[in-house]
């Protein structure tokens, strides 16, 4: 587990949530979710199972990949990708 590269990862995810409040069309939409599911299986990828359930990242995990209630952000951008493949654009 390197640190440097879970950071990474974890600064990447938050910059792409911020840019897709600021997609002006289509294409930058769906490119900035691909990067978001993209990072979201880097840091899935960087931390091993005892990590993800005990580990120092552990509260960062379960809010991107577990919920209490309806989908976690990870199922949102997976259907949201989906969505958008099936022909729903949002612009």
């Amino acid at each position: 587990m390197d640190k440097s590269k879970i950071e990474n990862a974890i600064n990447h995810i938050t910059s792409l949530q911020e840019k897709l409040c600021y997609c002006e069309n289509n294409l930058q939409y769906i490119k900035h979710l691909q990067a978001l599911k993209y990072w979201l299986h880097k840091f899935d990828s960087f931390l091993d199972r005892n990590s993800r359930q005990h580990g120092e990242y552990a509260a960062v995990y379960e809010s991107y990949f577990h919920t209490c209630c309806g989908f976690s952000f990870y199922d949102r951008v997976c259907n949201s990708i989906l969505v958008y493949e099936y022909g729903d654009k949002p612009f």
